[in-house]
C-alpha cells in the first residue's frame, strides 16, 4: 500500500516561505522590495516553441507519458526544445532549435525518451545498456546536423553466458585496451539527463517556457552572489566526495522568487537540499528531499514530492492546509534539481 507523508515544514521556514499566491498566505518576509516577474522576461523562441509543443500534442505520437525539455545543448545561448514522445526503451528525443525566426528539427536521439548531455564540451552521450552489452555513440553539438564523434559497442558483461566477446570502435573490432583508450575521454564526462523535465500539461508548458529560463534575470545581484558562493562551497565538497552533483532553481511556493535546489548526485539514494532567501541571507530549509538526486514539483498546485513507488512523500510550503491524503496529482509536473552540473562550467553558465 502506498504511503503518503505531509510535512508543512514545522520550522520558521514555513512562515518565511509562505508567500502571497493563489493558494493564499501572508506576504513573504524574504520578498525583495522590487522584483522581476519571470513572465515579464520575453524571449523570441517562446511562442514558436509553444506552437511546436501544441502541434506535437495534436499528433498521433502524443501520449500521457510524453514530456519535453528546454535547455541549451548547442552552446549558442539559445535553448533548444527537446520533445520526448514517451519513456519506453525505443523512444527517441526530437531536438528542435530556433534560428533566423524559425524552428527547425535537428534530429532524433536517445532511448527511454532521454539522452545524456555534457555542457562543458557540447557533446551528447547516447548509450543503451542491454543484457550484457553496451551500444553507444558520442555526438558533437558544435555543428549541425549532429556529427558522430565516436560509436562503440561492447559485450564483456555477457562473458558468463558463453558468447564470443567483442569490442568495437566505429564499427571496427579492437582490443580491450584500445576500446578503453578510445572511450576514456567520454567516460568521465559530467553529464545531465535531458528530455523529460516537464510533462505536457498546460501549466507545465507555461512554466517550462516562461519560468525555467528566466530565473537568472529574476535574481538580483546580491541573491546571485549568495547562490554562487553556496554552489562553489558545495562544489568543493562534491569533488572531495566524488559526487556527480547538480543544481537548479524552482519557485516552490509561487512567490515568483526561486528556491535554489542542490542535488547530491544521480544515484538512487542521492537527495536534494533546498535553500531560500530570507532577510538578505540564503538559508537552508530543514530536511532533504527527492530521489535519484531530483525532486518532482506540481507547478499547478505547488506541491513537491518524492515519487518513489511504494513510498511517496509530499510537501507544501505554499498551503498550510495541505493534506497529502487529499492530494491528486495534476498533469503539470516538472523534475527539478539537475538542470546544471555542479562544476565550474555549470556555475559559470548561470552566474558568469
Amino acid at each position: 500500500m502506498k504511503k503518503y507523508y505531509s510535512l508543512f515544514l514545522l520550522t520558521a521556514a514555513a512562515t518565511i516561505l509562505t508567500g502571497c499566491n493563489d493558494k493564499g498566505g501572508d506576504t513573504s518576509a524574504s520578498t525583495p522590495a522590487e522584483k522581476t516577474d519571470p513572465e515579464s522576461i520575453s524571449f523570441s523562441w517562446q511562442a514558436p516553441y509553444e506552437e511546436k509543443i501544441n502541434e506535437f500534442k495534436g499528433s498521433d505520437s502524443y501520449t500521457e507519458t510524453s514530456a519535453f525539455d528546454i535547455i541549451d545543448v548547442s552552446g549558442d545561448k539559445t535553448p533548444e526544445l527537446i520533445i520526448s514522445p514517451g519513456n519506453e526503451a525505443t523512444a527517441k528525443c526530437r531536438i528542435y532549435t530556433y534560428k533566423d525566426d524559425a524552428v527547425s528539427e535537428l534530429g532524433e536521439i536517445g532511448n527511454f525518451g532521454t539522452f545524456s548531455y555534457c555542457p562543458e564540451t557540447n557533446v551528447i552521450k547516447d548509450e543503451f545498456v542491454g543484457n550484457g552489452f553496451i551500444l553507444g555513440k558520442i555526438y558533437s553539438l558544435k555543428t549541425f546536423p549532429l556529427n558522430t564523434l565516436l560509436s562503440y559497442s561492447d559485450n564483456s558483461d555477457s562473458a558468463s553466458m558463453g558468447g564470443e566477446i567483442y569490442h568495437e570502435i566505429n564499427g571496427v573490432h579492437v582490443s580491450l585496451a584500445e576500446y578503453e583508450e578510445a572511450i576514456a575521454p567520454y567516460s568521465a564526462l559530467n553529464t545531465i539527463e535531458v528530455g523529460r523535465r516537464f510533462t505536457m500539461g498546460d501549466n507545465a508548458i507555461n512554466y517550462g517556457l516562461r519560468y525555467s529560463e528566466s530565473w537568472s534575470a529574476v535574481l538580483d545581484k546580491d541573491q546571485k552572489k549568495l547562490c554562487k558562493e553556496k554552489l562553489e562551497a558545495e562544489l568543493a565538497l562534491a569533488q572531495e566526495e566524488g559526487r556527480n552533483g547538480a543544481f537548479d532553481f524552482c519557485d516552490l511556493n509561487g512567490d515568483k522568487t526561486p528556491e535554489l535546489i542542490i542535488s547530491a548526485g544521480n544515484v538512487p539514494e542521492a537527495v536534494c537540499t533546498v535553500y531560500y532567501f530570507s532577510s538578505g541571507q540564503l538559508v537552508q530549509m530543514e530536511g532533504t528531499y527527492g530521489v535519484n538526486g531530483a525532486l518532482s514539483f506540481d507547478t499547478e498546485q505547488y506541491i513537491f514530492f518524492n515519487d518513489n513507488g511504494a513510498e511517496s512523500k509530499y510537501w507544501s510550503i505554499a498551503n498550510s492546509a495541505f493534506s497529502a491524503n487529499e492530494y491528486k496529482k495534476s498533469d503539470s509536473i516538472t523534475s527539478t534539481g539537475r538542470k546544471y552540473p555542479l562544476n565550474e562550467s555549470g556555475i559559470s553558465a548561470v552566474f558568469g
